[in-house]
């Protein structure tokens, strides 16, 4: 009886430290996972800039989801317009608005923007009679770091995703 005590006794306490060790390297793991998309997400929360790229009312409405969204701080929010699309080599994470430019000036914009930088394009006037030219679609689907997005609900998400993957110094 005595042994069978002892052997209990023994099991249990290897089961403990295998459970400790597993728990342990998995909040190990966990941290080291998340704490640097943790810490992109709030550096670029606090610091990045976002120029988005649109004319007139569109720019003021664009610029009003980004702040109600909480996402960027109304001073981090830039515009790019017509007359300033060179800008485009200095943004680091750009929204831009399909209908406010010419195909030119958005081939300007795409060829300015920095193979670094993030760049979200705003087409919400899909349909099968009004689609994107499809040498302008290659040429913003060549470009790393962009994506097309057509429904104003996946801006914040597109533009966080891109905001995570652009928000730390490549080695």
């Amino acid at each position: 009886m005595e042994a069978v005590k002892t052997f209990l006794e023994i099991v249990g306490l290897i089961t403990t430290a295998v459970s400790i060790l597993v728990v342990l390297a998995t909040a190990t793991g966990w941290a080291f996972g998340i704490a640097p998309l943790m810490y992109r997400l709030g550096l670029g929360r606090w610091s990045r800039k976002i120029d988005i790229a649109a004319e007139g009312t569109t720019y003021t409405s664009l610029r009003a989801d980004l702040i109600e969204s909480g996402v960027f701080r109304e001073k981090n929010i830039q515009q790019i317009s017509k007359s300033t699309l060179s800008n485009a080599k200095d943004a680091n994470l750009m929204l831009v608005h399909y209908g406010s430019f010419t195909e030119t000036e958005i081939k300007t914009i795409v060829s300015n923007k920095k193979s670094s930088a993030g760049m979200v394009v705003y087409f919400p006037d899909f349909s099968p009679t009004n689609r994107i030219p499809e040498d302008v679609s290659k040429l913003i689907n060549n470009e790393p770091h962009s994506v097309l997005v057509n429904f104003r609900g996946r801006l914040i998400n597109d533009i966080l995703v891109t905001l995570l993957s652009t928000s730390y110094e490549k080695k």
